[in-house]
């Protein structure tokens, strides 16, 4: 009996020692950045190289800065929101103390528990402005991709489900392929990029107001040099007919956009509700857009989506899913005239 108790645990052992290895590597490296503190995630001027979950840094680099900035005006939504500039929208609110509270691939679920967050922890809402369309709308659910995922201040994640997650990403074996790869030759390679494991796109970022700005590509566009013929293909045509999305504005969609009503409401905050000009054309649904309307006020709710002068020039985007600084700033001068 003793004698297999002995080959059992030398077998465990065999198992257990590889892994652990992995857990303690995985831990020293944390390549997606959600283990150790950092005072800022991203470097400015460069890529991330691993693409990291903006919902976690947004959140805790609010956490980390708040106490500093007393940040009273929000911009949130997904990666369009982005390029709502607070260089330019704080000319219009008259406050510096502005901050980015997106997410990339943000859901209404995650705008709810943010708007949430920040009305439990005490936060003066004076001013926000929420970017949607109608994806984000229809989407209630969270999702399970790390990168992807809520920080758990936000949700109901206990830190060490949200922390497996990674540690399987960090595992799987196109990732780790690769980050070994990229580690060793110090290249992202074509490979990397177009199966989505490692980013190379570098950026500026403004870690004050959470912002992240492509200068690298406005300054391409000045000197004629963006429009390549490889960035051209995402630019489908579109048909000439105005089309419009399907209902989204559910039972549960309803709710949620009435909790983030009355906390801005209860707040008296001065906010703004933008839908999105995306580059399909596609027009929110009317009855979301009444819905809209009736919960928040017609007068700041401002729809920008379908065929119109913004998405009929496509030198207005950088692809076909994000639309330029220059539109963000125009649409501030609507929406505050």
């Amino acid at each position: 009996m003793q004698k297999d108790y002995i080959k059992f645990f030398k077998k465990a052992s065999i198992l257990t020692v590889p892994v652990l290895g992995f857990v303690l590597l995985y831990m020293y490296l944390d390549p997606f950045k959600v283990i150790k503190h950092y005072n800022s995630y991203f470097r400015s001027g460069y890529p991330t190289y691993v693409c990291m979950n903006k919902d976690f840094v947004s959140t805790q680099t609010f956490i980390n800065n708040y106490e500093t900035y007393k940040y009273d005006a929000f911009i949130l939504g997904n990666s369009r929101s982005m390029f709502y500039q607070v260089g330019t929208w704080k000319k219009y609110i008259h406050s510096d103390n502005c901050f980015h509270f997106d997410a990339s691939g943000e859901t209404l679920i995650g705008i709810n528990r943010k708007i949430k967050f920040l009305d439990k922890t005490k936060v003066k809402l004076s001013n926000v402005i929420i970017i949607l369309d109608s994806p984000l709308l229809g989407s209630i659910q969270e999702s399970q991709l790390h990168l992807f995922s809520s920080h758990p201040a936000l949700s109901d994640n206990n830190w060490f489900a949200f922390e497996l997650k990674y540690f399987k990403a960090f595992m799987s074996p196109d990732f780790l392929a690769a980050y070994i790869d990229f580690k060793i030759s110090n290249q992202v390679k074509p490979y990397m990029v177009d199966n989505c494991l490692l980013d190379d796109k570098p950026f500026d970022y403004l870690l004050k107001y959470n912002e992240v700005q492509f200068n690298l590509y406005e300054n391409l566009i000045k000197s004629n040099n963006y429009y390549t013929e490889k960035r051209m293909k995402p630019f489908y045509s579109r048909p000439a007919v105005q089309r419009y999305s399907h209902e989204v504005i559910k039972e549960t969609q309803l709710q949620m956009l009435q909790e983030i009503a009355d906390i801005l409401k209860k707040n008296n905050t001065n906010y703004r509700i933008i839908v999105n000009p995306l580059y399909d054309q596609i027009k929110l649904n009317q009855t979301d857009k009444a819905i809209l309307d009736s919960m928040f006020g017609q007068k700041n709710v401002f729809d920008f989506s379908g065929i119109n002068s913004i998405t009929k020039d496509y030198h207005n985007y950088y692809e076909n899913s994000h639309y330029r600084p220059r539109i963000a700033d125009s649409i501030m001068g609507v929406i505050y005239k």
